[in-house]
């Protein structure tokens, strides 16, 4: 198993409220503290049980730092998916796409970046993060093919190249601006990602700036 693998799940529901409390508590510890510095004692202490409790559902601190990433993964998932009302137009669903992404990446940004940390040296972290980026790049691949098989974007461009080129840049931007500065506004900066995308893969695009003026 590797070191992130997580014990089994408990069968009692005193069990499982007990796991979810030490979960929830933990990622607090592990965003004040990061990877490295945070113990297990630390977790016993913030969730209020004593040390050999958290030994009973996790057996070392990358255990549960993979269950609280499993409950982060699954947020994030829920937080971008573009409503079906927003897909018809494709300069719309990319704004849209964008927009969840980033509103996303800055709610969960500091768990993000101690995943990064573990991941240096713990290959489940390593495979973890790869395989959530490379669910994105799939999905701007699957967008791209549909839109040059509709006639809509440039039919030279390689998907496989493309895909993780766009991803790469939201991501790149959205970890710069929320770890390093968040001063930009959020609507500016998703206009000009949807811009930079829909016209890299020959999408005509208007700039057209949204009205809405939320923070992500």
């Amino acid at each position: 198993m590797a070191s992130g693998g997580v014990a089994a799940a408990p069968i009692t529901a005193r069990g499982r409220r007990t796991r979810e409390s030490l979960v929830q508590a933990a990622r607090d510890v592990f965003e004040a503290k990061g990877f490295s510095d945070t113990t297990m004692s630390d977790l016993a202490d913030a969730a209020g049980v004593s040390h050999g409790t958290v030994y009973t559902y996790f057996p070392a601190k990358e255990a549960v730092l993979a269950a609280v990433c499993n409950a982060v993964v699954g947020e994030v998932f829920a937080a971008v998916r573009v409503p079906e009302d927003l897909r018809a137009d494709p300069v719309t669903r990319i704004a849209e796409g964008n927009r969840r992404y980033l509103r996303a990446y800055a709610a969960h940004a500091r768990m993000l970046e101690v995943v990064e940390q573990a991941a240096t040296t713990d290959e489940y972290f390593r495979e973890l993060v790869d395989g959530l980026r490379g669910v994105f790049v799939e999905k701007a691949k699957s967008t791209l093919r549909r839109f040059q098989a509709d006639g809509l974007a440039d039919a030279t461009l390689d998907p496989d190249i493309a895909g993780p080129a766009l991803v790469g840049m939201v991501e790149s931007f959205a970890r710069r601006w929320y770890v390093h500065d968040g001063t930009f506004d959020a609507e500016q900066v998703v206009d000009t990602l949807t811009r930079m995308w829909a016209r890299a893969i020959g999408l005509p695009v208007e700039h057209q700036q949204s009205e809405t003026r939320e923070q992500p």
